[in-house]
């Protein structure tokens, strides 16, 4: 199984990363990882940690980065792909 397969079968199978309700702060790490990378995308989601309506989001998101760095995910594109599919896998998941 590719490891772009492996990742995000751990993401759907990961409750921790599904049951989150996601806002803007998903395409906004999306984004940034693709543009800026694993480390400031890190940054940007221990800051947002802090801020108690986005606490969940961003612990997920830190997961889901981390599954990334394990897979050795390391395209920015690829990575972004990977991000923006959570929505459809919790739409999938839903059914």
């Amino acid at each position: 199984m590719e490891n772009v397969e492996k990742v995000l079968l751990e993401i759907e199978n990961d409750d921790e990363i599904m049951k989150v309700r996601y806002t803007g702060l998903l395409d906004a790490t999306a984004d940034m990882r693709e543009k800026h990378g694993f480390g400031v995308t890190k940054a940007f989601l221990l800051e947002k940690q802090g801020h108690a309506g986005l606490k969940d989001q961003a612990r997920a998101l830190l997961k889901v980065l981390e599954k990334l760095k394990e897979h050795h995910i390391t395209d920015g594109k690829t990575a972004r792909l990977i991000i923006k599919a959570i929505n459809s896998l919790q739409s999938k998941r839903r059914r």
